[in-house]
């Protein structure tokens, strides 16, 4: 066992240095810092749209993370890189637990562990298997892999405890398992199973209860606006399935027909509880297409935005790599190995599905897992896959160091010339300043109407448009305190407050 440890744990960092990788304030965490740092300290982001609309009720990631920066002195950037990485490793090792519980030796364990630490983009409602960011989904999801494990070795009470903290950190994540598993033990009679959702379900509703922050809360029984509707399909058009475009459709029924044909190919040899599994989380994901489509796109029941079901669809993926590699492994001949094995690697990117040839050579074997982390380091090298950008930039750091230090606390900034780009989140998580209106916050109009009308009114009437300079009195209006640009869009009418080889900051009069 101290051998599978130190293989999953070399997996896991590999994993998280190098490929798929991590980010930080890249993504969601663009939202999500600013709400834990106005919870950690009520005094920062006063005027911020995003950071003064949280969405942290029904979730204990903040309660953790700013209990861990309270506890440890550590800031949120390592401790949440942290967690991710611990939960990333505790996903890897609930697969492992999937392997053996599937009959499979331990080279083999490993193997499926790492196939599935690949990671693979769901198209259509865009969601990960392996998240980049440590966002509360990110967290949630090796959980429900670890209670998966502990199914498969009728490790009931334990199950439950790791599905009840991926509940915790993320309940939207984990109804499609809660509803397979924890259906699976209600009708088995494995009622130590139910403490965990138990448990879960009672710290939600306290933490709930204790949520500080809100300034406007979340409908749940109304139907969507169509001025929301509109914001919605332009800003969020992933959540409509009616908008997806049909060669994702086709993706998906070829993934769910691997993962159905891989299940009848090793059925035989599954213990009841993961022969009930492996088939139900495929089909429950492919039904939660259609469940959105009449709960949104029919119906426009509000709350749909917020639970997102089609991301649901993760599961057909994930079934696909593990009945797929399961069924590779039972096979004797190398060209039915291979036939499984080609979608595991082509999901990554770049058209590397030719591992499977050496990956089905070795799947027999006591070698198997070490060609994990040769596609590990072959998928951003041989492969060029690069699964994010590096919006990082030292002038960036400068600016985010330079408004922290040097301008008020409540200082309200606005990036006219910033359009699409990412970089105002940064700067407000970094800086710790209000922003007027930013790109990456309008990701937001799924959860509160009023906050979504705001952000539309601000994003609509200056980065929405091409830019076009105004006289500073009319971004003082507004209500910005200072206003920055690139640097080749400087004034002339204006002398900057700061400027690097990146950006030019104004105070505005």
């Amino acid at each position: 066992m101290r051998l599978a440890w130190a293989v999953l744990a070399a997996f896991a960092l590999l994993g998280f240095f190098v490929f798929p990788g991590h980010t930080y304030l890249q993504s969601d965490t663009q939202i999500y810092l600013p709400m834990l740092e106005r919870v950690a300290d009520p005094a920062v982001l006063t005027k911020d749209i995003i950071a003064t609309h949280p969405h942290l009720r029904y979730t204990v990631y903040d309660e953790v993370a700013v209990a861990l920066k309270r506890g440890t002195g550590a800031d949120f950037e390592g401790i949440l890189g942290s967690l991710q990485l611990a939960t990333r490793l505790a996903g890897l090792y609930g697969v492992f637990l999937l392997g053996t519980a599937a009959g499979l030796e331990l080279s083999g364990a490993l193997f499926l562990a790492g196939l599935c630490g690949l990671g693979a983009l769901i198209a259509g409602p865009e969601v990960l298997t392996v998240e980049y960011e440590p966002v509360p989904r990110g967290l949630a999801l090796p959980f429900l892999l670890l209670g998966l494990g502990w199914c498969g070795h009728g490790r009931w009470r334990a199950a439950g405890v790791a599905l009840g903290i991926a509940l915790l950190l993320h309940p939207p994540t984990v109804w499609p398992v809660w509803l397979v598993a924890g259906g699976y033990a209600l009708w088995r009679r494995h009622y130590a199973m139910g403490w965990g959702l138990a448990g879960g379900v009672a710290l939600l509703v306290l933490a709930a209860k204790g949520q500080v922050g809100e300034s406007e809360a979340q409908a749940f029984r109304a139907t969507i606006p169509p001025d929301l509707e509109a914001l919605q399909r332009m800003r969020a058009a992933y959540v409509w399935v009616g908008m997806w475009k049909p060669e994702r459709w086709m993706q998906h029924a070829v993934l769910l027909g691997l993962a159905v044909g891989a299940w009848w190919r090793i059925r035989a040899g599954l213990n009841p509880a993961l022969r009930a599994l492996l088939l139900a989380l495929p089909l429950v994901g492919a039904v939660s297409v259609g469940l959105s489509y009449l709960l949104l796109d029919v119906a426009r029941w509000i709350v749909i935005p917020q639970v997102q079901p089609a991301r649901a669809l993760l599961w057909v993926t994930v079934a696909a790599i593990l009945n797929g590699a399961l069924a590779a492994a039972r096979a004797e001949r190398w060209a039915e190995r291979l036939a499984w094995l080609v979608a595991p690697f082509w999901l990554p990117g770049a058209g590397l599905w030719w591992l499977a040839a050496p990956a089905a050579a070795l799947a027999r074997t006591r070698w198997a897992w070490t060609i994990i982390p040769v596609a590990l380091l072959a998928y951003p090298t041989v492969g060029g896959v690069r699964n994010y950008p590096n919006l990082h930039t030292a002038e960036l750091t400068e600016l985010s160091s330079w408004a922290r230090a040097q301008t008020p606390p409540d200082a309200v900034f606005h990036f006219p010339d910033a359009g699409l780009a990412l970089y105002p989140g940064i700067f407000r998580a970094r800086a710790l300043r209000n922003v007027w209106v930013d790109r990456k916050g309008g990701g937001q109009v799924n959860f509160t109407y009023g906050l979504a009308k705001e952000w539309w009114r601000r994003y609509e009437a200056t980065i929405g448009r091409a830019y076009a300079p105004k006289p500073l009195a009319e971004y003082r209006a507004l209500g910005a305190d200072f206003l920055i640009l690139q640097r080749a869009h400087s004034r002339a009418d204006a002398q900057p407050v700061f400027a690097n080889a990146a950006y030019a900051v104004y105070a505005l009069p």
